[in-house]
This record gives structure tokens, sequence and C-alpha cells, in this order.
């Protein structure tokens, strides 16, 4: 064969083989094995273009047959691709397990090798092999283990009870995320970064859990509060901290649970589904919990109880952190500060804050939820938190980031309008929390005020819908019923 048209059949050979595997990229395909077969092309096209080297009729003779096996174990790989593996990324059938591949890819090449062997030299391979029972024998104590492992890996491929990324528990109390399956051993990645090699034969003689299986898994965790917290409003508090956590899914919805009645504290049972897999993953959510259920408390007035036997009350001491809370003179001049309340006078104002609370939040906790109900408003005394927005189902942006001196949820608290947005803390927030009963009963007491307050909600309503202008008589009357109904229901209205 002339040496051009032999390196013409070869850079086709490599430019048809590079371009079959740019298409199974671009389509998200399995990829053809690649490797082998250039080489066997150029192994082919170097022995027919240089001359033959000096050798004896047996040494061309295994000079041949390399050729040979080396362009018939490349069909082969291209063969078992474009019937098992190609079909399978056209969702045909199931993609075949990695090791099934490498077993058809052996066990063809050795019937191969024995064949051309066979064929070329008269040599029987196989009949070396079977007719020594010594070899035999020792071939068959070696491998036994071996053996062993590799049935029960193709067992586990085949079986499909896990696969890689999977979050899995071994006898014995180990766990982690599986990195590999081969013929040997399991693979797994534990949560401190270590490497558990687990030999096949052991996973399919024992007991294992597949923690992920169902694309979620959860985790259970306990906490003791006083006996002073009513269970109730403990079972609430607790809910509503594991609810706002967005790694916390909605569906298995989260659950609390009266646990035991234990000697110092009642025992209460979280128990919440993540989607992220992995020990790392279950113990910085509970982390995250614990931290919020603490600030939760605090906020509640409630404390963790030490387990110890008590023959007096305790007095419980103040908190520095509660000791350092601005003073009322200072809530009120942050209160005066606001647009609607810049017109209330001094007392007023003093009764406002008398009748407001100081909040602590932890980072990550959610204040108001979108759409929520509420009869408050916040102002904002220390940290930071961000205002977020539902655009779609499964979509939420930030819209804007509040610093300390900013107010929001004022318009539910005039309004009795649903929240229009979530607010979360980005870091320890203190909250000054000015409720609904408190500006009810400031009103009650002189209710010429509802209509200068009622004019600057309207002011401040427009400003936020981007009117650009005072609202008019008609919407002053209706804002004015409704302040009425909200404030003055008590005492029947003006």
């Amino acid at each position: 064969m002339p040496l051009v048209q032999i390196w013409i059949q070869a850079i086709a050979a490599f430019a048809a083989l590079l371009l079959i595997r740019r298409v199974c990229v671009v389509r998200q395909l399995p990829l053809p094995p690649l490797r082998l077969p250039l080489i066997a092309v150029l192994v082919w096209a170097l022995m027919h273009s240089l001359p033959m080297p000096p050798l004896t009729k047996s040494y061309r003779l295994w000079y041949a047959i390399t050729d040979d096996l080396l362009l018939t174990y490349a069909a082969i790989g291209l063969l078992i691709w474009a019937l098992l593996e190609l079909p399978g990324g056209w969702r045909w059938w199931s993609p075949p397990p990695a090791l099934l591949i490498q077993l058809l890819t052996l066990g063809s090449w050795s019937l191969v090798t024995v064949l051309v062997v066979r064929q070329s030299t008269h040599f029987d391979l196989v009949g070396l092999v079977t007719t020594s029972a010594v070899l035999t024998a020792v071939i068959g104590l070696a491998a036994q283990e071996a053996l062993k492992d590799l049935f029960s890996g193709l067992e586990l491929q085949l079986d499909n009870d896990f696969v890689i990324g999977d979050w899995l528990e071994v006898p014995g109390g180990l766990r982690g995320i599986v990195t590999s399956i081969t013929w040997r051993d399991t693979t797994l990645r534990t949560m401190d970064g270590y490497l558990l090699v687990v030999p096949n034969s052991k996973m399919t003689a024992e007991v294992h859990t597949n923690r992920s299986r169902y694309g979620s898994s959860a985790d259970r965790f306990t906490i003791g509060l006083d006996y002073d917290f009513p269970p109730s409003r403990a079972i609430a508090m607790l809910q509503q901290v594991v609810n706002q956590h967005p790694k916390v899914l909605d569906d298995p919805s989260p659950r609390v649970r009266i646990k035991a009645f234990d000697e110092s504290a009642i025992t209460y049972e979280v128990q919440a589904w993540q989607r992220e897999p992995g020990d790392r993953a279950m113990v910085d959510l509970r982390s995250d919990l614990l931290e919020q259920i603490w600030y939760a408390l605090r906020r509640e007035g409630q404390t963790i109880p030490y387990p110890v036997r008590e023959l007096k009350r305790r007095q419980r001491a103040i908190p520095a952190d509660l000791a350092e809370l601005p003073s009322q003179e200072a809530c009120r001049q942050a209160l005066a500060g606001h647009g609607i309340l810049a017109s209330l006078e001094r007392p007023e104002l003093e009764q406002l804050v008398a009748g407001s609370q100081l909040l602590h939040y932890g980072p990550g906790e959610a204040v108001v939820v979108e759409g929520s109900d509420g009869e408050s408003m916040y102002h904002l005394l220390r940290g930071r938190v961000e205002v977020i927005k539902q655009v779609a189902a499964d979509r939420c942006i930030s819209v804007r980031e509040l610093h300390p001196g900013d107010v929001f949820g004022e318009m539910t608290l005039f309004l009795d309008a649903p929240r229009s947005a979530t607010v979360r803390t980005m870091e320890e927030c203190l909250l000054l929390r000015v409720g609904r009963p408190t500006v009810r009963q400031l009103l009650q007491g002189n209710p010429a005020l509802l209509e200068r307050i009622a004019s600057l909600v309207g002011a401040r309503q427009a400003e936020l819908e981007s009117l650009g202008k005072a609202p008019n008589e008609e919407q002053s009357n209706v804002l004015i019923e409704t302040m009425k109904s909200l404030f003055l229901a008590v005492r029947g209205g003006l």
C-alpha cells in the first residue's frame, strides 16, 4: 500500500474519532474510548510505512500479532460503546454499570487474544492452563477472595442499591459519601475527609443504610426546655425556627415532638429534612438551628435549664447583653427619627416605647415572612438585615440591605396588609418591636392623632408605590376608616 494512502487513512481515522467525541460532548452522550483506538491506528500506520527491521521469522510473526491485537482491542472498545453505552445515553435503557463494561471488555480481549494466538501460532493457551492441575489449583486459590469481591461488585452495580454520591452508613457506625465502586471495593469519604475502603464482599454480606436514597435525609436532635415554658408555646417557637431556615425542606415537613419529662427539663425532639447529604451538611444545619433556637429562647425570656436539683427558686442573673440594652430615652429618640412617628409629642413617644419590646435575633433568622399576617413594625437598632422578595415559586432575590435606624413593617402595622417581603438577619441584631395593641392604646387615649397619622401613612404608602403625589380625599377617607377599625374598634369608633 502506498505510503501516502496509509497516512491519509490514518489521518481520516483520527479525524473521525475526534469528531465523534466532539459530538458526544455537545449532546452530553457517553464518550467513546479514544486513547487505545488512536494508539492502534498510529501503530498500524507506522508498521506499514516504515521499513521492516531485520527480524527472524518468529519475531516477525509476533510483530504482526501485536498489530492485529491492538486493532482488535480498539474495535472491541468502540463496539461495546456503540452497542451498550451509547443507547444508555439516549435513554433507550438504563446506562450499564461501569464494572460490567470493564468485564465485557476484559473477557472479549482475552477471547480474542486466545483465538489470534492460536490461529497464528497454533499454540493453545487455554489448554496449557486447563491441563495443568497444579497451575489451576494455584490460580483458583489465589483468586478466591478477588473473585468474591468481583462478583459482589457486579451485584452491587446491577442491583443499583446505591450509586456514587449517596450517603451510606455501614456496619460499625461508619458513614460517608460514596466516591467510587470498583471491581474490588467501595470507597467512601467521611466527614473528617478520610477515605474509607470497604471490600465489596463485605458490602453485600452485611446490612448497610442508604441515608440519601430518596433525595433527602433527616436529622433528629433533642433539646431540653424549662418546665415554666408552656409546651404549646415551646413547640410553636421551635417549629417557627426550623421552618424559616432556608436549608430545611418543606416536604417532608419538619416535626417537633415532646420526647420526655426529664428531671430538670421537658425534652423536645426536632426532626428536619435537608437536601444535601453527608455528616458535614447535617452537623452544619444542626449547629445553625441550635444557634437560632438560643436567640429565640432569649426573646421569649427563657433559658436552657441546668441539670441540677434545686431546693429553692433560682434567681436568674441579668445576662451581659441584656444589661447593655439601650435606655428608654435612646429608644424614644430612635422612634422620633421615623417619618410617621416624628410628629408625636414626647409623652406620646414615651408611651409607645413603654409598650414596645426589645428583641434579639441571631444570624440568618427571618424576622418577618412574605405573605404572612402581622401587627407590628420593627426599628433596627443594631446589626444588618436584608429584604428578600420572592419573584417565582423557587426563586428569591435580595432587594436591599437595612442598617441601624431603618424601619420596616409599618404598612402592616397601620393597614393590616400582609407582609410584602421577607426580612432576614445578616448578623446578630437588636430590634425594637412596636405592636398594634400599644398604638391602639395611644390612639384611644387621643383619637385626634388618628387623622394626623393617617395622612402620614397615606403619604408613605404613595411613596412606596411610586405614585409621586399625595393621596386624594377619597383615598384618605378609606385609609382613615381602615385605621379606625384597627385601632378604635374597642371604643366603637369616633
